[in-house]
């Protein structure tokens, strides 16, 4: 996959975590599905001047500046939790015969060891 260039530098982990927060999940290891409808933007004002610093400049004013709608927070997401290993599934599910985009945080690599402990297996 070639990675594209969107961030001058990439946004702390605190700040990932700081935003997801504020708009009504856990965290970035949050495991809960969600749609658009349930997430809070009210309290974007805070993070979003914040974490435009840290986007280029041609990409900031794509994605920054217009309406912010649940949908361009997805976009958001997408972009802040790549370079820590994570990105956002999507699910369509059938209830009561109207169809809900779901969306969950997950590792790129479901299988690998989380807890940071190197292994070493030996086939000797």
């Amino acid at each position: 996959m070639v990675h594209k260039k969107l961030f001058r530098k990439e946004p702390p982990l605190d700040l990932v975590n700081t935003i997801l927060r504020s708009t009504g999940l856990l965290g970035i290891e949050d495991l809960r599905w969600f749609t658009k409808d349930e997430l809070i933007l009210t309290g974007h004002e805070e993070w979003l001047p914040l974490l435009e610093a840290y986007y280029l400049p041609c990409k900031a004013s794509r994605f920054f500046h217009g309406v912010l709608d649940g949908a361009r927070v997805i976009t958001i997401f997408r972009h802040i939790l790549r370079p820590y290993g994570y990105d956002i599934h999507v699910q369509e599910r059938l209830y009561k015969e109207h169809k809900h985009t779901l969306y969950q945080i997950q590792p790129d690599n479901p299988f690998r060891d989380l807890s940071g402990v190197s292994m070493t297996v030996d086939f000797n």
